[in-house]
């Protein structure tokens, strides 16, 4: 029997739309889905990611209100056109991929008028792919990007953001273009630095056997993102080329700069990049999975022994002290390390700073 809410199609049951139909299905939504291995379709009904198992693409499609695209973003536009024989006139389709302009203009040459296209882009993930990946709280303090077009009733669109702020996300409402701009920027630009890094290191290896043994916390952060999957990345990339190649010339500029710098061995000029770059860093804003405002934070310094974070969360958790963000900065063998933990207030950061001082942990406020 459906949901009191509706009925939600997800086409695509990797990380992201078992992740977006399990959030949905946990809050009252009749969840459909289907995906080309019939195999996920029966894993994404076993974790919860579906209410029931159509046998087919229009079976998942027929009588839903909304549908959602989750499959790689070479494919949105194609698996649009399949769906739109079974979908009722007034559907509402919308996707989760990271690209928009060549997206949206390809959809809208085939769209009928009576169908709506309302484009979005989560800003989270995970270097976990398919259902086995997949996570209820994927979305939760998420920013989700959602494009406002004029082709759009304001209606539709405001019911497409209703629809995913249900399973925790963050709205943000930009258009195509600045979207595409931005996301080559933070997203697509540091995606292929990682790449490069972990290109050169590899090299390095060749030359020098060892030398990745000795990569420390810093390299593996930053080469963290090169672990994504490369016929989807390669896919964005492609996609998306015009702004990411901005972005490169931009980052190209930059480097330059820097070389000519340790070259010329200039030393006031490297001094002052660095605390420009310093500043720069300290501006972003703190977040959460993309969440584009700030949180209240503190550190915590913690021995290296077995179960001192597990203390620190449970000194928190006993106190009903709610933690939004958790995230380690630096593990030091054998020393130890630090912890950042983000509130929602400021009260309660005072209460965290309090409580673990009295249980003897080093903290302080950021």
């Amino acid at each position: 029997m459906p949901a009191a809410r509706g009925r939600v199609a997800v086409i695509g049951l990797g990380l992201m739309g078992g992740s977006l139909g399990c959030a949905l299905v946990r809050n009252g939504w009749e969840v459909t889905g289907w995906d080309r291995n019939p195999e996920v379709i029966v894993q994404a009904y076993r974790q919860g990611a579906i209410t029931w198992m159509p046998a087919t693409l229009g079976a998942a499609v027929a009588a839903s209100q909304y549908i959602f695209i989750a499959t790689p973003v070479t494919t949105i536009p194609q698996m649009i056109r399949d769906c739109l024989p079974y979908a009722v006139p007034g559907t509402i389709f919308s996707d989760l991929g990271s690209i928009k302009e060549r997206i949206i203009e390809e959809v809208f040459t085939f769209l009928p008028s009576n169908y709506y296209f309302v484009p979005g882009h989560p800003m989270t993930g995970s270097e976990q792919q398919g259902i086995n990946a997949i996570d209820p709280f994927l979305f939760e303090n998420a920013a989700y990007i959602i494009i406002r077009d004029q082709r759009n009733p304001e209606t539709v669109t405001a019911k497409v953001a209703s629809l995913v702020s249900q399973a925790g996300a963050q709205l943000i409402y930009l258009d195509a273009a600045e979207h595409d701009w931005i996301v080559g920027m933070v997203s697509h630009l540091p995606h292929l630095v990682a790449v490069v890094l972990a290109l050169t290191a590899g090299m390095a290896e060749a030359a020098h056997p060892g030398t990745l043994a000795l990569a420390a916390g810093g390299f593996r952060d930053t080469t963290r993102i090169a672990t994504g999957s490369p016929s989807l990345w390669e896919g964005i990339i492609r996609g998306n080329r015009v702004k990411v190649l901005e972005a490169l010339e931009q980052f190209e500029a930059q480097l330059k700069a820097v070389h000519q710098m340790v070259a010329d061995d200039d030393r006031e000029g490297l001094v002052s990049l660095l605390e420009q770059a310093r500043e720069v860093r300290l501006q972003i804003p703190t977040k959460h999975k993309g969440l584009l405002s700030s949180l209240y934070e503190m550190v915590v310094t913690i021995e290296d022994r077995p179960g001192t974070i597990e203390e620190v969360l449970r000194y928190l958790s006993q106190a009903q002290i709610n933690i939004k963000d958790i995230e380690i900065l630096r593990i030091r063998e054998g020393t130890g390390g630090t912890l950042r933990l983000a509130f929602e207030n400021d009260t309660a950061v005072e209460r965290a700073v309090a409580l673990l001082s009295k249980h003897g942990f080093k903290v302080w406020r950021r």
